[in-house]
């Protein structure tokens, strides 16, 4: 995150507009407008001793109930070597081409309507890669390439959160029901473009998780000092739409109309600072049954638990910056998951990628210098092995112990307006399978005004 970034992210204004209460602060390097702040946010980044005084004595400036609006989108063009195909056979075997494409990746807009100076309902309509429903991808790996079809709810737009918050000032206590991200990665914690320099928030964890992981549920969050506990109960994965491409991520509940919630899940979170400001440390977990939430209950009998730990970090240290997180993963049964997965039917059945790994591992770090308040430089290191660990008879497939390294910069002008580049060389541990570039260019916006 840059300067920039985070001198929005964290100084208390003195005019919190989205809020719309005036609040007196000592600190004359936070008197820039909040142009890319949430209501929650900007409740959030009052400092405490005033949390609960300030805003009590603030003077509203307009009655409440009202409402705000905020977005932010940004397109890709993506310029990288794949693979025709990777049968021994072939004249073109293991000799990449290069591919061109262009993503007009999403354009969301958050709306909040404040209720009061501690409750609000914050929604989030999200258009993706120009619409969403069913989509193909094509698999070279496969003999002779194979086009994979991706099930997901049709229409133009997904709405990735929709919550009620309740802020308890007096004991530091927040409360959320409804959906919204879950903290259990650096992806879906930083969310937002302006908060990571790189043109995704993560190049791994969509082999091993959901990406924009939001569940619906209940959340209690408490603040102690400079911590700040969560504790919550979510809809859950279906063990189902299990693949070896994206591990436990296609058991995000997108599919159908309804979510199916037989299965629940827990996630716990403990945060020293604020990950999303660029000063925090934490560490997260997430366990929940899957096999209650399948369609097709006769096909599988056992419990499939899935287990996630991760260490995030996301802190400035003077012009450097430090985003980096660790992840573990255990799927209970996963021999058994396999075993019923490869007997479905229709648009569900894997295919050749019904294997599964029983325990997966991501790593990640990137190091940023900030040469202005605009411009940012970084490096990365990621890996991701979904196949560390297998059950029974299931193979490991090497194509999925992939790591990256990455190189690039962000700028950000015109007060919301950025443009990022980067350049990553990845290789799998597939033998003789050559390392590969992948070269994109991001341009969007992130402001926090729409209208």
């Amino acid at each position: 995150m840059s300067s920039y970034a985070v001198a929005q992210e964290s100084a208390p204004a003195s005019v919190i507009k989205s809020t719309d209460v005036t609040v007196e602060t000592k600190n004359d390097e936070a008197t820039k407008p909040q142009q890319n702040v949430t209501p929650e946010e900007a409740s959030k980044n009052l400092p405490e001793a005033t949390m609960a005084t300030k805003v009590e004595d603030a003077k509203p400036k307009r009655e409440y109930p009202y409402f705000s609006l905020v977005s932010y989108g940004y397109f890709i063009f993506n310029q990288g070597e794949t693979f025709k195909t990777n049968t021994p056979t072939d004249p073109n075997y293991n000799k990449p081409y290069v591919k061109r494409s262009i993503d007009l990746a999403a354009i969301a807009f958050e709306g909040s309507y404040i209720m009061s100076n501690s409750s609000l309902i914050e929604f989030e309509v999200e258009l993706e890669h120009g619409g969403t429903g069913t989509a193909m991808e094509f698999d070279p790996f496969e003999e002779f390439g194979e086009f994979e079809t991706e099930v997901e709810k049709g229409g133009e737009v997904v709405l990735p959160e929709f919550v009620y918050i309740k802020n308890f000032k007096s004991t530091d206590t927040l409360l959320k029901v409804g959906k919204f991200p879950l903290f259990i990665s650096l992806g879906t914690t930083l969310e937002k473009p302006r908060r990571y320099p790189t043109v995704l928030a993560s190049g791994v964890e969509a082999y091993m998780i959901p990406p924009e992981w939001n569940e619906t549920g209940v959340q209690v969050e408490q603040k102690f000092w400079d911590f700040t506990g969560r504790v919550g109960l979510v809809s859950g994965l279906n063990s189902e739409f299990f693949r070896s491409y994206s591990w436990i991520g296609g058991g995000y509940q997108r599919q159908f109309e309804t979510i199916n919630a037989d299965d629940l899940a827990t996630v716990a979170s403990i945060e020293y600072g604020s990950i999303k400001k660029g000063t925090g440390l934490a560490l997260a977990y997430y366990t929940g049954n899957t096999t209650d939430n399948r369609w097709k209950k006769d096909k599988l009998t056992v419990d499939s638990n899935i287990e996630l730990w991760s260490l995030l970090l996301n802190y400035k240290l003077g012009r450097f910056g430090f985003q980096g997180e660790a992840m573990t993963g255990t799927l209970e049964n996963s021999e058994a998951i396999v075993k019923a997965n490869a007997t479905l039917g229709g648009l569900a059945k894997p295919k050749s990628f019904v294997a599964l790994g029983s325990k997966a591992v991501l790593q990640s770090l990137l190091v940023s210098y900030d040469f202005s308040d605009e411009f940012v430089a970084y490096v990365q290191a990621e890996h991701v092995d979904t196949f560390a660990d297998t059950e029974g008879t299931v193979q490991k497939l090497p194509r999925y112990d992939i790591a990256k390294k990455s190189l690039g910069f962000m700028w950000a002008f015109d007060k919301g307006a950025f443009m990022k580049a980067q350049y990553t060389r990845q290789k799998t541990q597939l033998d003789d399978l050559p390392e590969t570039y992948q070269a994109s260019l991001a341009l969007g916006f992130d402001i926090a005004k729409f209208n």
